[in-house]
């Protein structure tokens, strides 16, 4: 017998606005589809075009309005610009989130992602009531392996191809 799982759904009128004294992580505008074309992906796809990347957001977006996902840009407070992506995806079953993340190569080890995924771990901890929240990423994508542990994220295991980390509420 299957064990049943819990799905959590969770519905905001509008993705509420993340910011620290760096960033400011709000919802993308279409208009803005141009800036993410190199960081887009949905379900391991990356665009190619901009015609793909507003189709990508379009289908994240609908994730978003089921209440099975959030999704932010990253954009820097002191110049606006759009430096890259985060979020949970794939629903939040068991109140655990799954987050994922891309960073346009220009902004790369500069803090960044740290800072970004530090602001949406407090906010599916504080404001989802989140009791864990896990990552998955290429055993060679070093710079992603940091992040996870910079923010307090623990390997948990492998999982086929990828690594498996997991942070709990405390």
């Amino acid at each position: 017998m299957a064990s049943e799982q819990t799905i959590n759904k969770h519905y905001f009128e509008k993705i509420p606005v993340l910011s620290n004294d760096r960033l400011v992580l709000k919802e993308i505008q279409p208009d803005e589809s141009k800036a993410i074309i190199e960081i887009s992906v949905y379900d391991g796809i990356y665009a190619k075009s901009e015609a793909e990347a507003i189709r990508i957001l379009e289908k994240i977006n609908l994730d978003v309005a089921k209440g099975e996902a959030f999704h932010w840009g990253i954009f820097l407070k002191n110049t606006s610009q759009l430096a890259g992506t985060c979020g949970y995806y794939r629903g939040f079953a068991n109140n655990s989130g799954e987050v994922g993340y891309v960073l346009h190569p220009s902004y790369r080890g500069l803090g960044i992602m740290t800072e970004a995924v530090n602001l949406i771990v407090d906010f599916g901890f504080d404001i989802l009531n989140l009791h864990s929240i896990i990552a998955y990423t290429a055993p060679a994508n070093s710079a992603s392996m940091a992040v996870l542990q910079r923010v307090g994220f623990k390997k948990v295991r492998n999982e086929g191809a990828d690594l498996k980390f997991e942070k709990r509420h405390s």
